[in-house]
């Protein structure tokens, strides 16, 4: 059996790889604004990908306390959080320093067709905040913490459950 920190870094940076393989597909079929099937495939592919691999983490893992079960799907998360996070931050400011502008096009776009009596002053309050969040910084610790939180919800599920399934035998 591996141990913790080894299935911590095998399956956070197997998870991070898969991540960063399914930004540059969507990169290279620019399909941003594609249908609604594929913009959610991208989205929740990933988040998939990370909960097999906490699940797989965690089943594999010789721990079986609630606190080091949860801990081994932090760190599965932590390490995917930081990979997909640096790459983020790596893809938007050298690969595609444009993406954020495409993206905050699409985003305005579906705001005014579902919003079609929205005033200009909330208009314009979205375009304020939307160019607020284009910086670096605010893009890394974005990403971070939303990888993170799911992390966190993923491993605590699963934790509980196998708590409950190992009371039950």
């Amino acid at each position: 059996m591996k141990s913790s920190k080894q299935l911590m870094l095998i399956y956070g940076f197997l998870s991070g790889i898969i991540s960063i393989g399914l930004v540059l597909l969507q990169y290279f079929t620019n399909s941003y604004n594609s249908s609604s099937l594929i913009k959610l495939f991208f989205g929740i592919f990933p988040v998939f990908m990370l909960s097999l691999f906490i699940f797989l983490g965690i089943y594999q893992s010789k721990e079986r306390s609630f606190r080091q079960m949860l801990k081994i799907g932090l760190g599965i998360s932590l390490l995917f959080s930081i990979i997909t996070s640096i790459f983020w931050v790596i893809f938007i400011k050298y690969i595609h320093p444009d993406l954020l502008n495409t993206l905050n096009t699409i985003q305005l776009e579906v705001f005014i067709t579902e919003n079609p009596n929205a005033t200009p002053e909330e208009i314009t309050q979205l375009k304020e905040s939307m160019e607020k969040g284009k910086s670096l910084w605010a893009q890394f610790n974005f990403s971070v913490v939303s990888n993170m939180l799911f992390g966190f919800i993923i491993s605590l599920l699963r934790s509980s459950f196998s708590k409950i399934v190992q009371r039950q035998r």
